[in-house]
């Protein structure tokens, strides 16, 4: 009950600053993006950013920082970064989040601004958000803290996913417009370029079969990454080990294993020929491509009970989807790809491909700018 009443006054000490920051003027051209993903700009962010300032006059800012934990850094940068947030949500006129954002959720902006939720994943796999809220701790933090609270419009690439993507923010149909992510449009115009730089870095790479192993983090079990990386270990084929950024590179160093830091995870599938992953949102990406995707679940049963998962993968990839290592790698290395299987899913799940930054940006203009 103290945490309660402790995240209530907090709340509300922040809204009485931001009601001064509310008194500055509004800029009616800037654009805010918020992103506490990474500690730079998604190529999402840039090449919006990029074709918004080439159809229409606008100031872009961007804030993008992975929150702190350490008490040290939660006063030194958090509170900072907060207070930034603050004062250009209070002057902007439209701003475009990639998750839950705090200074976005529990502050109560000017009716002027409008804010997009664009989502870092094309699609949602695994459940997140108002689905997993197990105990009533989580619930009520989350009803506390506003979570996902005061958006305008969120971008769905389907109606397949926008089902589950309601249920994640707690939001009716009438929030959300089909688009996609221009990291789709990235994947389908960069290839050669990207494949020109890697093979530059790392010639020996046109000579063999490259693998992809991209595994989601898990904050409950066991991996068994080591599994993987030893199935592939003095094989004909490269092996690239891509982590999620919570997990860490040094347990798994090996002589066999690339990582390849240089490089996205959009930029290597340019040059992959297979990709193994499990709930991670890189099997949407890979399907824009129409490369060989095998899912590797082998804590299936209970990764569906917790956090739990919106999309059947057994029933989505079913040849590809293996909880063994070793069914796996002989299905790799002995069949040839049903590429059937993976077009099935990039259709149902982003079914538009085309033009997709420019259809997101005139949404963005019509119904944040011009409103």
């Amino acid at each position: 009950m103290f945490e309660k009443y402790l995240i209530k006054l907090g709340i509300c000490i922040l809204n009485l600053i931001y009601f001064v920051f509310k008194w500055l003027p509004c800029n009616r051209h800037k654009i805010l993006f918020l992103s506490r993903q990474s500690n730079k700009p998604s190529i999402d962010f840039r090449m919006l950013a990029n074709q918004l300032e080439e159809d229409t006059e606008v100031k872009i800012v961007m804030i993008t920082k992975r929150i702190e934990k350490t008490f040290k850094d939660v006063i030194l940068i958090n509170i900072p970064l907060l207070l930034r947030q603050m004062y250009h949500l209070a002057t902007s006129k439209v701003c475009i989040v990639d998750g839950y954002n705090i200074s976005v959720s529990i502050l109560h902006h000017k009716k002027k601004l409008k804010i997009f939720q664009i989502w870092h994943s094309l699609g949602p796999i695994k459940k997140f958000g108002y689905q997993s809220l197990y105990t009533s701790h989580q619930q009520m933090i989350a009803q506390e803290m506003k979570m996902h609270k005061n958006y305008d419009y969120i971008i769905t690439a389907s109606a397949e996913s926008q089902k589950y993507l309601k249920q994640c923010f707690g939001y009716d149909d009438s929030y959300f417009i089909k688009g996609t992510l221009p990291r789709v449009e990235y994947l389908k115009t960069r290839g050669t370029g990207n494949r020109e730089k890697i093979y530059r870095k790392y010639p020996q790479f046109k000579y063999k079969k490259v693998v992809l192993y991209a595994p989601t983090f898990r904050n409950i079990g066991k991996d068994k990454i080591m599994d993987v990386i030893e199935k592939f270990r003095d094989t004909k084929y490269i092996f690239i080990l891509k982590l999620h950024p919570n997990m860490k590179k040094h347990f798994f160093q090996d002589s066999n294993i690339y990582f390849c830091d240089e490089f996205t995870t959009l930029q290597l599938l340019s040059i992959v020929n297979f990709v193994i992953t499990d709930y991670s949102g890189v099997s949407f990406e890979v399907s824009v491509l129409k490369k060989p995707i095998y899912i590797y679940a082998y804590d299936y049963q209970m990764y569906s009970q917790n956090p739990g998962i919106n999309i059947d993968l057994k029933e989505e990839w079913g040849k590809y989807f293996f909880e063994d290592i070793d069914e796996l790698y002989d299905c790799l290395n002995a069949s040839k790809y049903d590429k059937t299987v993976v077009d099935k899913f990039s259709r149902k799940y982003i079914p538009d491909t085309h033009n997709v930054t420019q259809k997101l940006v005139d949404e963005i203009i019509e119904k944040g700018l011009n409103a």
